[in-house]
């Protein structure tokens, strides 16, 4: 399965690089069709624009494809002698090394700036659902309030592609789940058999990279009641720790009363 993500992010990649280089091309294209018309510096600045959008709308590894194609083709097109990858002049060699470090340089912070801004609305939309969470827990009557609602909740609420509790007792990992059994439902339980003989090492389990599954601890204080296990592609971090934290504060309010 994480075979198949990744497969699928590297053709995502790839037919990105494609269609910048594409762009890159067509304006090399258009530009030689104008030929005296069409300044050096035009062209430059044609090339930088292309990178900046490739960084923007792909990644650094991306841009940077980007940058180093729009500099072969300037290089071979628009800088003496042309029609070679030799260079004659000083001042041309500057001018190429020049294009290629802005462009890296562009690509880096745009591509940063689109990554922060991904994390920055992904941590406001994990807030707002973080108080729908708490505020529907509390809702929910305690002789009405189970693990798997919990998790249904969960799953519901933060449009995870699955959610599951995982409590360790008498010899095994007793599971509730906030969605119908399947194949990931069965493999995360065999995983967590492999820490059944010491059930407070759940670190072994915190970088799934088989299922991508996510862990964290349901706590009593210092002590384990339950394990959650997600899988979301655009659940941050930080707010699987405060789900967990959430529903150990719920739990507790229920063992105290």
């Amino acid at each position: 399965m994480n075979f198949m993500l990744k497969y699928r992010a590297s053709l995502i990649r790839f037919g990105k690089i494609f269609f910048f280089t594409a762009a890159i091309l067509a304006v090399t294209k258009l530009t030689l069709l104008f030929g005296p018309l069409a300044a050096t510096s035009t062209t430059a600045f044609s090339f930088l624009i292309i990178v900046l959008l490739s960084a923007f709308f792909g990644d650094f590894i991306v841009a940077v494809t980007a940058s180093i194609i729009a500099a072969l083709c300037f290089d071979y097109y628009f800088l003496p002698p042309f029609g070679t990858f030799y260079i004659a002049s000083f001042s041309d060699w500057i001018a190429l090394a020049a294009f290629l470090l802005t462009s890296v340089i562009i690509s880096r912070l745009t591509a940063s700036a689109a990554e922060n801004k991904m994390q920055a609305n992904a941590l406001n939309k994990s807030l707002g659902q973080l108080k729908e969470f708490g505020e529907r827990l509390l809702s929910i009557p305690n002789d009405k309030l189970t693990l798997s609602v919990i998790a249904e909740e969960a799953l519901k609420i933060f449009l995870l592609e699955y959610c599951s509790i995982h409590v360790y007792g008498e010899g095994k990992w007793r599971h509730f789940t906030g969605a119908a059994q399947s194949n990931l439902s069965q493999e995360v339980e065999n995983r967590l058999k492999i820490i059944q003989d010491h059930p407070n090492d759940v670190m072994d389990l915190a970088d799934e990279n088989i299922l991508g599954v996510r862990y964290a601890r349901i706590n009593k204080g210092e002590e384990l009641l339950a394990l959650l296990a997600v899988k979301s592609k655009t659940l941050p971090a930080e707010a699987l720790g405060t789900i967990a934290y959430t529903i150990g504060i719920r739990l507790n309010t229920i063992s105290t009363t």
